[in-house]
């Protein structure tokens, strides 16, 4: 692999939007941020489009997505409409 080619694949490609939010989302994207020890509010957005994906893939193979306690058993189903 040539200098080039590295450079290249070690760059990354960002589009960017703006997006409305309420200063309840607001708070909430700060606190997630803290807490996953995040630097950046782009990364608590990119933690929850990639979690909504596994959701929707889940519920595309007919599966559910859940939270369990630690004996597996479910506390909650978190329904993706």
């Amino acid at each position: 692999m040539n200098r080039r080619t590295e450079t290249v694949i070690a760059e990354r490609s960002y589009k960017t939007f703006t997006v409305g939010i309420d200063e309840n989302l607001d708070r909430t994207i700060d606190e997630l941020k803290e807490r996953f020890g995040k630097t950046s509010r782009a990364d608590v957005f990119r933690m929850g489009i990639a979690l909504l994906k596994v959701a929707a893939e889940a519920k595309e193979r007919g599966l559910k997505l859940t939270i369990s306690d630690q004996n597996d058993v479910v506390k909650k189903e978190i329904v993706i409409a």
